[in-house]
Protein backbone atom coordinates (compact mmCIF):
# COMPACT_ATOMS: atom_id res chain seq x y z
CA UNK A 1 0.00 0.00 0.00
CA UNK A 2 1.38 3.48 -0.99
CA UNK A 3 2.14 6.23 1.71
CA UNK A 4 -0.39 8.89 0.89
CA UNK A 5 -3.33 5.67 0.17
CA UNK A 6 -2.42 4.17 3.74
CA UNK A 7 -2.52 7.15 5.60
CA UNK A 8 -6.01 8.28 4.02
CA UNK A 9 -7.30 4.50 4.62
CA UNK A 10 -5.87 5.39 8.25
CA UNK A 11 -8.08 8.54 8.92
CA UNK A 12 -11.17 7.04 7.33
CA UNK A 13 -11.29 4.28 9.65
CA UNK A 14 -10.38 6.70 12.58
CA UNK A 15 -13.11 7.72 11.93
CA UNK A 16 -15.33 4.97 11.52
CA UNK A 17 -14.11 4.08 15.03
CA UNK A 18 -14.30 7.00 16.88
CA UNK A 19 -18.02 7.14 17.53
CA UNK A 20 -17.68 3.39 18.70
CA UNK A 21 -15.28 4.10 20.66
CA UNK A 22 -16.60 7.74 22.48
CA UNK A 23 -19.85 5.13 23.03
CA UNK A 24 -17.87 2.61 24.49
CA UNK A 25 -16.93 5.28 26.86
CA UNK A 26 -19.83 7.15 27.75
CA UNK A 27 -20.94 3.61 28.45
CA UNK A 28 -18.27 2.91 30.62
CA UNK A 29 -18.11 6.23 32.73
CA UNK A 30 -22.58 5.81 33.36
CA UNK A 31 -22.11 2.60 34.46
CA UNK A 32 -18.61 2.34 36.57
CA UNK A 33 -18.95 6.13 37.44
CA UNK A 34 -21.09 5.17 41.25
CA UNK A 35 -18.13 3.03 42.05
CA UNK A 36 -15.40 6.04 40.85
CA UNK A 37 -17.26 8.65 43.11
CA UNK A 38 -18.26 6.23 45.97
CA UNK A 39 -16.50 7.88 48.54
CA UNK A 40 -17.60 11.65 47.71
CA UNK A 41 -19.94 11.44 51.17
CA UNK A 42 -22.50 14.24 50.19
CA UNK A 43 -25.76 12.37 51.35
CA UNK A 44 -26.69 12.82 55.25
CA UNK A 45 -27.29 9.00 56.94
CA UNK A 46 -30.59 7.62 56.88
CA UNK A 47 -32.49 4.64 58.53
CA UNK A 48 -33.28 3.44 55.55
CA UNK A 49 -29.89 2.58 53.82
CA UNK A 50 -28.51 -0.71 52.66
CA UNK A 51 -25.24 -1.90 54.11
CA UNK A 52 -22.03 -1.01 51.99
CA UNK A 53 -23.69 2.82 51.97
CA UNK A 54 -21.21 5.79 52.84
CA UNK A 55 -23.27 8.92 54.35
CA UNK A 56 -22.43 12.00 56.20
CA UNK A 57 -23.44 12.13 60.10
CA UNK A 58 -23.54 14.45 62.74
CA UNK A 59 -21.15 12.85 65.47
CA UNK A 60 -23.85 13.58 68.28
CA UNK A 61 -25.68 10.79 66.52
CA UNK A 62 -23.44 8.72 67.12
CA UNK A 63 -23.53 5.98 70.11
CA UNK A 64 -20.80 4.46 71.18
CA UNK A 65 -20.36 0.85 72.07
CA UNK A 66 -17.65 0.47 74.03
CA UNK A 67 -17.79 1.81 77.87
CA UNK A 68 -14.19 4.09 77.85
CA UNK A 69 -11.15 5.04 75.36
CA UNK A 70 -7.72 5.63 75.90
CA UNK A 71 -7.12 9.41 75.99
CA UNK A 72 -3.41 9.68 75.73
CA UNK A 73 -4.11 7.62 72.45
CA UNK A 74 -6.56 10.49 71.81
CA UNK A 75 -4.34 13.23 72.78
CA UNK A 76 -1.09 11.40 70.55
CA UNK A 77 -3.46 11.64 67.13
CA UNK A 78 -4.95 14.88 67.93
CA UNK A 79 -1.42 16.81 68.28
CA UNK A 80 -0.16 14.91 65.14
CA UNK A 81 -3.48 15.51 63.16
CA UNK A 82 -4.27 19.34 64.73
CA UNK A 83 -2.23 20.85 61.71
CA UNK A 84 -4.70 19.42 58.85
CA UNK A 85 -6.99 20.92 57.07
CA UNK A 86 -10.56 20.14 57.65
CA UNK A 87 -10.54 18.51 54.03
CA UNK A 88 -7.56 16.48 55.18
CA UNK A 89 -9.41 14.84 58.15
CA UNK A 90 -12.34 14.43 55.91
CA UNK A 91 -10.21 12.68 53.61
CA UNK A 92 -8.42 10.77 56.66
CA UNK A 93 -11.90 9.35 58.05
CA UNK A 94 -13.03 8.38 54.75
CA UNK A 95 -10.10 6.13 54.05
CA UNK A 96 -10.01 5.12 58.05
CA UNK A 97 -13.36 4.03 57.29
CA UNK A 98 -15.88 4.79 60.66
CA UNK A 99 -18.26 1.69 60.70
CA UNK A 100 -21.73 2.01 62.06
CA UNK A 101 -24.85 -0.24 62.39
CA UNK A 102 -28.33 1.09 62.65
CA UNK A 103 -30.11 -0.29 65.41
CA UNK A 104 -34.25 -1.23 65.37
CA UNK A 105 -34.93 2.23 66.75
CA UNK A 106 -33.24 3.50 63.80
CA UNK A 107 -30.17 5.16 66.23
CA UNK A 108 -26.52 5.08 64.67
CA UNK A 109 -24.09 2.97 66.70
CA UNK A 110 -20.38 3.50 66.15
CA UNK A 111 -18.13 -0.36 66.08
CA UNK A 112 -14.98 1.10 65.30
CA UNK A 113 -13.14 3.85 65.39
CA UNK A 114 -13.80 5.34 68.45
CA UNK A 115 -10.18 6.69 68.90
CA UNK A 116 -10.40 8.38 65.94
CA UNK A 117 -13.84 10.05 66.19
CA UNK A 118 -13.15 11.16 69.84
CA UNK A 119 -10.04 12.65 68.06
CA UNK A 120 -11.76 14.43 65.56
CA UNK A 121 -14.66 15.98 67.68
CA UNK A 122 -11.27 17.12 69.69
CA UNK A 123 -10.33 18.89 66.59
CA UNK A 124 -13.55 20.37 65.90
CA UNK A 125 -15.23 18.48 63.27
CA UNK A 126 -18.95 18.07 64.21
CA UNK A 127 -19.96 15.91 61.15
CA UNK A 128 -18.11 12.73 59.77
CA UNK A 129 -18.47 10.10 57.25
CA UNK A 130 -19.54 6.72 57.87
CA UNK A 131 -20.49 3.37 55.88
CA UNK A 132 -23.48 1.19 57.15
CA UNK A 133 -21.51 -2.16 58.68
CA UNK A 134 -24.90 -3.72 59.68
CA UNK A 135 -28.56 -3.22 60.10
CA UNK A 136 -30.33 -5.20 63.34
CA UNK A 137 -34.40 -5.12 63.28
CA UNK A 138 -35.09 -7.14 66.32
CA UNK A 139 -34.99 -5.38 69.53
CA UNK A 140 -35.05 -8.06 71.72
CA UNK A 141 -32.31 -9.51 70.21
CA UNK A 142 -30.24 -6.43 69.58
CA UNK A 143 -27.29 -6.30 71.62
CA UNK A 144 -26.70 -10.07 71.83
CA UNK A 145 -26.64 -9.62 68.02
CA UNK A 146 -24.10 -6.88 68.50
CA UNK A 147 -22.01 -9.13 70.80
CA UNK A 148 -22.10 -11.98 68.55
CA UNK A 149 -21.12 -9.87 65.12
CA UNK A 150 -17.94 -8.35 67.89
CA UNK A 151 -19.87 -4.98 67.20
CA UNK A 152 -19.80 -4.00 70.65
CA UNK A 153 -17.35 -4.70 73.74
CA UNK A 154 -19.35 -4.62 76.85
CA UNK A 155 -16.51 -4.68 79.35
CA UNK A 156 -14.09 -2.25 81.05
CA UNK A 157 -10.32 -2.22 80.80
CA UNK A 158 -10.32 -4.48 84.03
CA UNK A 159 -12.89 -7.41 82.28
CA UNK A 160 -15.96 -5.82 84.73
CA UNK A 161 -19.22 -6.46 82.36
CA UNK A 162 -20.70 -3.13 81.70
CA UNK A 163 -24.64 -3.25 80.55
CA UNK A 164 -25.87 -1.36 77.59
CA UNK A 165 -27.61 0.89 79.40
CA UNK A 166 -24.33 2.21 81.28
CA UNK A 167 -22.56 2.87 77.84
CA UNK A 168 -22.14 6.53 77.66
CA UNK A 169 -24.13 8.34 75.17
CA UNK A 170 -21.49 10.40 73.08
CA UNK A 171 -17.83 9.97 72.15
CA UNK A 172 -17.21 12.73 74.20
CA UNK A 173 -18.21 11.47 77.08
CA UNK A 174 -16.48 8.20 77.14
CA UNK A 175 -14.07 8.13 80.61
CA UNK A 176 -10.45 7.44 80.27
CA UNK A 177 -8.81 3.38 79.81
CA UNK A 178 -5.12 4.20 80.21
CA UNK A 179 -4.38 0.29 79.73
CA UNK A 180 -6.80 1.00 76.08
CA UNK A 181 -3.62 3.90 75.35
CA UNK A 182 -1.04 1.11 75.47
CA UNK A 183 -2.74 -0.91 73.88
CA UNK A 184 -3.29 1.01 71.13
CA UNK A 185 0.40 2.35 70.94
CA UNK A 186 1.24 -1.49 71.77
CA UNK A 187 -0.51 -2.28 68.16
CA UNK A 188 0.92 0.65 66.54
CA UNK A 189 4.35 -1.01 67.63
CA UNK A 190 3.48 -4.23 65.99
CA UNK A 191 3.37 -6.40 69.11
CA UNK A 192 0.15 -7.88 67.84
CA UNK A 193 -2.16 -7.60 64.94
CA UNK A 194 -5.36 -6.68 63.89
CA UNK A 195 -7.27 -9.63 62.23
CA UNK A 196 -9.90 -8.21 59.68
CA UNK A 197 -13.23 -6.89 60.41
CA UNK A 198 -12.88 -8.18 64.36
CA UNK A 199 -13.13 -5.14 66.64
CA UNK A 200 -12.07 -4.26 70.21
CA UNK A 201 -9.32 -6.50 70.27
CA UNK A 202 -7.57 -3.43 71.83
CA UNK A 203 -9.87 -3.98 74.88
CA UNK A 204 -8.39 -8.32 75.18
CA UNK A 205 -4.79 -6.89 75.43
CA UNK A 206 -5.65 -3.74 77.50
CA UNK A 207 -7.06 -6.34 80.03
CA UNK A 208 -3.81 -8.54 80.02
CA UNK A 209 -1.50 -5.96 79.97
CA UNK A 210 -2.83 -4.33 83.17
CA UNK A 211 -2.81 -7.50 84.99
CA UNK A 212 0.60 -8.57 83.46
CA UNK A 213 2.20 -5.06 85.08
CA UNK A 214 -0.14 -4.80 88.15
CA UNK A 215 -1.95 -2.17 86.39
CA UNK A 216 1.04 0.45 87.12
CA UNK A 217 0.51 4.18 86.15
CA UNK A 218 0.09 4.83 82.37
CA UNK A 219 1.87 8.31 81.42
CA UNK A 220 3.71 9.91 78.17
CA UNK A 221 6.72 9.43 80.73
CA UNK A 222 6.53 6.05 81.31
CA UNK A 223 5.30 4.94 77.40
CA UNK A 224 8.06 3.79 76.78
CA UNK A 225 9.26 1.56 79.68
CA UNK A 226 6.02 -0.17 79.35
CA UNK A 227 5.98 -0.74 76.06
CA UNK A 228 9.44 -2.41 76.03
CA UNK A 229 8.17 -4.43 78.86
CA UNK A 230 4.66 -5.27 76.55
CA UNK A 231 7.64 -6.54 74.12
CA UNK A 232 8.45 -9.05 76.55
CA UNK A 233 4.87 -10.14 77.96
CA UNK A 234 3.13 -9.99 74.31
CA UNK A 235 4.99 -13.29 73.24
CA UNK A 236 4.82 -15.05 77.12
CA UNK A 237 2.63 -18.24 76.46
CA UNK A 238 0.05 -16.45 78.74
CA UNK A 239 -0.52 -14.34 75.65
CA UNK A 240 -1.44 -17.29 73.15
CA UNK A 241 -4.95 -17.00 74.11
CA UNK A 242 -5.18 -13.30 72.44
CA UNK A 243 -6.53 -12.51 69.34
CA UNK A 244 -3.56 -11.06 67.22
CA UNK A 245 -1.13 -13.19 68.90
CA UNK A 246 2.43 -12.65 67.49
CA UNK A 247 3.28 -16.17 67.50
CA UNK A 248 6.59 -16.81 64.85
CA UNK A 249 7.19 -13.54 65.04
CA UNK A 250 8.40 -13.67 68.79
CA UNK A 251 10.89 -16.10 68.12
CA UNK A 252 12.96 -14.05 65.33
Amino acid sequence: MQGGNARAWYRSGYRLWDPLRRGVIFVFLTLCSPLLWAKHVDDPCRADLKIGSWCRLAINDLHPTQPGVGLLQVQTEANALKHKSAKKLWALAEKKRIPVVIGPDGRFWLVDRHHLTRTLWSLGMREVPVVIEGILTEPELFWSQMQAHHWAWLKDERGHEVKPEQLPNHIALLPDYPYRSLAGFAEDAGLYAKQGQIYFIEFAWAQYLGEKLNWRQVTADNLPTLLKASEILACLPAAATLPGYPGRACEE
